[in-house]
């Protein structure tokens, strides 16, 4: 139950977009793009996909681009991840194996429910908020964003 590559870089556009806000009111994809070393086209899917969410909103125009939908309290990172995941994401085994399950458990089941609790709290409840006052744009995004779980 890892995530997708398009969940982590809507992680991190979404981050960046709520990081800076005060700084810009719309950001222009191109630009997020080349801040975080990401293909546009990849992103500009990611964000469509996120104001298609309500997470984002968009507006065109030469000072248009995109901004939260929603203010950084209200956006969870469930919200953000669960348009780039199966409907089952959560509820899937560790290895990929089909029938795992409480009566019939992988080799690594009953370790991995813990952890994969303390996962699925952390996504249903901390917000953007929550985790806000670091740079997306680095090369120690995730690290940060991975001590900030604890």
């Amino acid at each position: 139950m890892l995530l997708s590559k398009s969940s982590e870089n809507a992680i991190r556009l979404v981050f960046y977009v709520n990081e800076f806000k005060s700084i810009q009111e719309y950001f222009h994809i191109k630009d997020i793009a080349k801040e975080l070393e990401l293909p546009y086209f990849q992103l500009a899917k990611i964000a469509n996909t996120l104001i298609k969410e309500n997470i984002l909103k968009s507006f065109r125009g030469p000072s248009g681009g995109i901004r939260l939908g929603k203010t950084s309290d209200k956006i969870t990172l469930i919200q953000i991840v669960r348009p780039f995941e199966d409907k089952d994401f959560l509820n899937t085994c560790i290895l990929g194996l089909g029938k795992c399950g409480t009566h019939n458990p992988c080799p690594i089941h009953n370790h991995w429910e813990e952890t994969k609790s303390k996962f699925v709290n952390l996504f249903q409840n901390k917000t953007l908020k929550d985790l806000e006052g670091f740079d997306p744009t680095g090369n120690e995004f995730l690290s940060k964003f991975a001590s900030k779980m604890d």
